[in-house]
């Protein structure tokens, strides 16, 4: 019967890590003659009482560094099935940890994205501005020539001809995804998820419980 051991997934990752210095201390030890060597004939290799004792020895040794390889791969299957099943909320967002641990790596593609339609927002508003600002120029002079110096800015006939001025010379904004909102929608999505996945998934961890054949 097999016995099953109960761990966090915390615990886990913290035997996966000393595992890996546990396998490669045993591929280590692999070298310098552990698995296979020559001798003179009749000889007992260096090191060894007997024969045997060198082919025992060689034997349990392979026999090492594979239980670890075995036991990691358990250990990290079970991680990697209760991270594609196990749901956690970062940013407002249900998914699961799997995909929180992709996210995490993925998220350079949303901030590049941001970054972009920011500068975007930014150059193109104070362009608007600065071309408003040559439009208001000339239709000022254009009232002076065509109304004198004395109209009134705000009276009928004033604004009669920046109507129809600014209906055939005006600029307008084009911003069909509104992009000033979806900046900070997207802004705050990132900001809060970097904030807080690393501690939503370091809470998941410390209370999920896996099962790791032994």
């Amino acid at each position: 019967m097999i016995k099953i051991t109960t761990i966090t997934v915390t615990d886990a990752l913290a035997e996966l890590t000393l595992l890996q210095k546990r396998i490669e201390s045993a591929r280590i030890s692999l070298e310098d003659n552990t698995l296979i060597t020559y001798v003179e004939m009749g000889k007992v290799p260096t090191g060894f009482k007997s024969r045997e004792d060198y082919e025992t020895k060689a034997k349990a040794s392979l026999q090492k560094v594979d239980a670890l390889i075995t036991r990691r791969r358990v250990i990290k299957r079970a991680i990697v099935l209760s991270n594609a099943q196990t749901i956690v909320t970062v940013a407002s967002e249900n998914m699961t940890v799997a995909e929180a641990i992709e996210m995490k790596n993925f998220i350079m593609y949303y901030e590049s994205v941001l970054n972009t339609m920011h500068s975007a927002y930014k150059t193109t508003i104070s362009q608007y501005e600065k071309a408003k600002v040559k439009i208001k120029d000339r239709l000022d002079k254009l009232a002076l020539e065509v109304l004198g110096k004395n109209v009134n800015s705000g009276s009928d006939r004033y604004q009669s001809l920046a109507d129809s001025f600014l209906a055939r010379e005006g600029v307008e904004l084009l911003d069909p995804t509104n992009l000033a909102e979806e900046v900070e929608k997207r802004q705050s999505f990132i900001e809060e998820f970097n904030s807080t996945v690393d501690r939503v998934l370091s809470i998941s961890n410390a209370r999920t419980m896996i099962d790791i054949p032994d």
